[in-house]
């Protein structure tokens, strides 16, 4: 097997697993997944790619079921054919087991080669079996054998399945110098017969890109096509992160015919591309703001320096935080925040849409997660954002609704957030203002590092996040407004507090000036009435019942937790009656 670079670009990681597995003798048949309809280095698509990696094999054979079996060189094919006894006189039994194949035994009826699974698998054995090295390339594999149940599945596709389940076990082809390749997207779309671990096939994951990978192909394209550019290439890498190289050589293009790179063009296409890619799963979130634009949570900033900040700038990932939950009242900006720390780390930051995770047909949504996961972990560094994480059915295990779909969602969500191999590498956060709808086994230690309250903010914090939401919104606002606006907002929100700031703002701008004056801030607050005010104990209090260790509270708060059963029932008289359970 050949394994130098090539074109002068170093051989992949995921190469280099494949190579090591075959090498070993450990498997005959590798599932490549993931990032395979992509560029595996610039200018080669994965096929294209294997075939220069593989040009010292005997045969190399492509099959996908619209093409077809076809060959990257004619010699190939031609050798294919004498391995098959497609090109001369052949015994009756050749003849015989040609013809079963839908192919003749002399050449001007061998001509095509077949395109059905149910043909073209078993000469593509045949061919493994000829004594050959020989590597069998089977694209879009999914489609041959997608992941159902075998009850459903018909005659053909049992015999199919039967053939490549061979594939990985036969003593034959096991001893033979022949082996497959299947390119797959998405891994669970694949059979699970194909995907146990019994199977004898191998997977091995073909990330996408990683920064190093984005900036030899930025500077490989601008190279042979200068484009007029705002940005640079090293910026360009950083803030392409979660896009295939397909999809950066489309933004270039696009680049290309505006006439010029911008931040605004990369992060429009960047956007668009991921929603199409990934169907709502998963959304890039790109914050141009660092903990200095969030007022306010003074504590929950200390926490993220010492636990996750400063573990990351000194090279420390054993000790940072792998999952956090953010708990409390809405609007207090547990959202803000985690935007503000994934750009504080420098880390990609996606958002996991569970909603759109949720899909009709049975194991859709399982495939969607799944996929969704193997994405976020090859974009590692990473920051996963979940919000409202109690919303879903699957938060909960699935045991309020009785929907088995959630139950797997939520172990398999389980065995990601336990993986060790994701600490340092994946820090997730979710949000809730219900975290006594959690299941507990999400909540679980060794899972979830910290629970933190996020709560209502006392008054020398309001003005802090006044004059931040001022200064987010380019208006003036002197500190004694800010103080003004502080000392009447007790029980708003982070939230409220700057819908206060933009309505006062608007006041100002109608009478024709740009800084907020007290008379605007007191037109704000006599106008505005936030219904959250009339909730916020109750979530408060069930934020301080989730949190199990004082020094993520406030001091004001610490104390209720020394009696958990007077908490409880300061919950349970606090709850609104449409909460309430009725006792039978």
């Amino acid at each position: 097997m050949i394994t130098n670079p090539a074109n002068g670009f170093p051989t992949p990681a995921w190469w280099d697993t494949c190579r090591q597995a075959l090498v070993s003798g450990a498997t005959k048949a590798i599932i490549l997944h993931l990032n395979t309809r992509d560029y595996a280095v610039p200018g080669k698509h994965m096929t294209t790619y294997l075939c220069k990696l593989l040009a010292n094999r005997d045969v190399i054979a492509i099959y996908n079921r619209a093409t077809g079996i076809r060959f990257p060189l004619a010699s190939m094919e031609g050798r294919a054919r004498d391995l098959l006894n497609m090109n001369g006189p052949a015994q009756p039994s050749q003849n015989a087991a040609l013809a079963a194949l839908g192919l003749g035994g002399g050449p001007q009826q061998a001509q095509e080669w077949p395109r059905q699974p149910a043909q073209a698998l078993p000469l593509l054995e045949r061919l493994m079996l000829s004594g050959a090295a020989v590597t069998v390339i089977v694209e879009y594999a999914e489609t041959l054998l997608p992941a159902a149940d075998l009850s459903a599945m018909g005659p053909e596709d049992r015999t199919l399945l039967v053939t490549l389940l061979r594939w990985g076990s036969d003593p034959e082809i096991q001893a033979s110098a022949s082996f497959a390749l299947f390119l797959v997207q998405n891994l669970p779309d694949l059979h699970p017969a194909l995907r146990a671990g019994s199977s004898g096939y191998y997977a091995v994951e073909a990330p996408l890109p990683d920064r190093e990978a984005r900036l030899r192909f930025i500077t490989w394209c601008l190279a042979a096509r200068p484009i007029e550019s705002a940005i640079g290439a090293d910026e360009l890498a950083n803030i392409t992160a979660g896009l295939s190289l397909i999809h950066l050589e489309n933004v270039l293009l696009q680049a290309e015919l505006e006439g010029r790179l911008t931040r605004d063009l990369v992060r429009r296409h960047k956007a668009q591309l991921i929603q199409q890619e990934y169907a709502g799963l998963l959304e890039m979130l790109d914050p141009s703001y660092g903990f200095e634009a969030i007022g306010g949570m003074a504590q929950l900033k200390e926490w993220a320096r010492r636990e996750i900040i400063q573990p990351v700038r000194e090279g420390r990932p054993a000790d940072m935080a792998q999952g956090v939950i953010l708990v409390g009242p809405p609007g207090t900006g547990k959202t803000m925040f985690a935007k503000g720390l994934a750009k504080e780390i420098g880390f990609n930051a996606v958002a996991l849409n569970m909603q759109n995770i949720l899909g009709g047909i049975v194991g859709q949504s399982e495939r969607n997660l799944a996929r969704a996961l193997a994405v976020i972990k090859s974009l590692s560094p990473c920051l996963v954002f979940m919000d409202e994480l109690d919303q879903s059915d699957v938060s909960a295990r699935g045991n309020s609704s009785g929907n088995p779909v959630a139950k797997n969602l939520f172990n398999m969500l389980l065995q990601f957030l336990g993986d060790p191999g994701n600490r340092g590498k994946v820090v997730f956060f979710g949000a809730s203002n219900r975290p006594d709808l959690l299941d507990d086994a999400l909540k679980r230690s060794g899972r979830i590092d910290a629970i933190i309250p996020v709560l209502l903010p006392d008054e020398p914090e309001r003005a802090a996040i006044a004059l931040a939401a001022a200064a987010s919104q380019g208006c003036e606002l002197p500190p004694k407004t800010a103080a003004y606006i502080a000392g009447r907002t007790d029980r708003y929100s982070a939230a409220d507090i700057a819908a206060i700031v933009t309505k006062a703002r608007k006041s100002a701008r109608a009478e024709g000036r740009s800084g907020i004056i007290a008379a605007d801030a007191m037109h704000a607050l006599d106008t505005l009435r936030p219904a959250t005010t009339q909730k916020a104990d109750y979530f408060t209090m069930l934020a301080v019942q989730a949190c199990n260790d004082t020094e993520l509270l406030p001091p004001r708060y610490a104390a209720l937790l020394d009696d958990r059963a007077n908490l409880a029932q300061q919950i349970q008289a606090q709850e609104p009656a449409g909460r309430r359970k009725v006792e039978l």
